[in-house]
């Protein structure tokens, strides 16, 4: 596998299905990763997810775009150029493996990364799951049909699959496999209290903070005296971004706040267990993770029809419009004085979980992807040859 080695949700979603793969095919599967150029604290700390990976370090310039064409273009030249030398080592890196499986993100582990990748001869079965499209891919669309060099494709929602095929990638290769979750192996049986809201890699980027801190707001002038608390975590890093303090304030809220910010894998999961509402009123990205934990953790979610989102919630999900407070409000008003809709959500989320999203389960989806990607392969070859 190759993909972003540390503490964030890539970084957990690799761990995570490699451990499942790795138990059910009692094989060992080895992680290639580096540093990826984003910035973000994780990486910039060298935070690992996992010890047992093969890791370089190579200079990575970000995704930063001048208003200067020359300047755009020379940055561009050099991306370029870094990520093609990056492409050999994680091919060199991977030369011995039968199956090679990329999870795109952005910077060095993004759309350039992946072709430059996907353009080597290789005489492995190639898989790449695009966990999220960047900058580079939409600025040059017919780019994306080097995607079509792999022998399957992998996306978490059908908004993804759609996106890819209006980009010119082969229908056929894409497969939908949903991001996994771990079921806890107990419940917290005490009193659930509060709002939690995840906030990402980019808390201030199409996540809905704003439509949260408004519906807050809202709720605060309705409910006078009875106080609700909200949560905030995400994987941002430790330090709470000033830009949402500021915010929260203009809002009046921020006394009803409380910044979780960067939290390990076990605390999230307390967290999910002792709130009473999930909230992912994203505009775009990706929110699988929450999504698929808060249904394991039997905690009810409002959200868009974004995201991907109703993929992982199905029937189970609470929908409102996107950047619409006064809904998000209203719908946590209901469920918040509605103690038997609550049990009935979080039962239902729970099933959805154990039936679709548990880690168990998405190795075999994964497994059946491989399966199908190496006999298509072998089909090539034939025809070819």
């Amino acid at each position: 596998m190759l993909g972003c080695p540390f503490k964030t949700s890539f970084g957990c979603y690799i761990s995570c299905l490699r451990d499942a793969i790795e138990k059910k095919t009692a094989s060992p599967v080895q992680w290639v990763g580096s540093n990826c150029g984003c910035g973000d604290p994780v990486e910039s700390g060298r935070e690992f997810q996992v010890l047992n990976c093969d890791y370089f370090d190579m200079p990575m310039p970000g995704e930063y775009r001048s208003s200067s064409a020359w300047k755009h273009w020379a940055r561009g030249l050099a991306r370029s150029a870094i990520l093609y030398w990056r492409a050999g080592r994680y091919a060199n890196l991977s030369r011995n493996a039968e199956l090679v499986h990329f999870h795109q993100v952005l910077n060095a582990f993004g759309s350039k990364a992946v072709f430059q990748w996907l353009r080597r001869p290789s005489t492995a079965t190639r898989v790449v799951t695009v966990h999220e499209l960047d900058a580079d891919q939409l600025e040059c669309p017919a780019s994306n049909r080097d995607y079509n060099r792999a022998d399957a494709i992998i996306v978490h929602c059908d908004e993804m699959r759609q996106q890819l095929i209006k980009l010119g990638v082969r229908e056929d290769k894409i497969h939908i496999v949903l991001h996994g979750t771990e079921i806890p192996a107990k419940y917290f049986a005490g009193e659930r209290s509060g709002v939690v809201f995840y906030g990402g890699h980019k808390l201030m980027s199409r996540k809905g903070i704003e439509t949260v801190f408004r519906a807050l707001a809202i709720l605060e002038e309705r409910r006078k005296s009875d106080a609700l608390s909200l949560k905030i975590h995400g994987h941002y890093g430790c330090a709470t971004p000033g830009e949402a303090v500021h915010l929260s304030r203009q809002y009046g809220i921020a006394d009803s706040i409380t910044w979780l910010n960067q939290l390990s894998q076990a605390d999230t999961v307390d967290l999910y267990q002792r709130s009473l509402i999930c909230v992912l009123p994203w505009a775009g990205s990706f929110a699988g993770y929450p999504a698929s934990l808060a249904a394991a953790c039997r905690l009810p979610v409002i959200g868009t029809r974004k995201a991907g989102l109703p993929d992982h919630l199905g029937d189970s999900g609470i929908w409102i419009d996107v950047d619409n407070p006064e809904q998000l409000a209203e719908r946590i008003h209901v469920l918040l004085g509605n103690p038997q809709m609550r049990r009935e959500i979080a039962d239902r989320l729970l099933k959805r979980a154990q039936d679709l999203l548990q880690w168990d389960v998405i190795a075999d989806r994964t497994l059946e992807v491989y399966q199908d990607a190496a006999a298509n392969r072998r089909g090539t070859l034939a025809v070819a040859s």
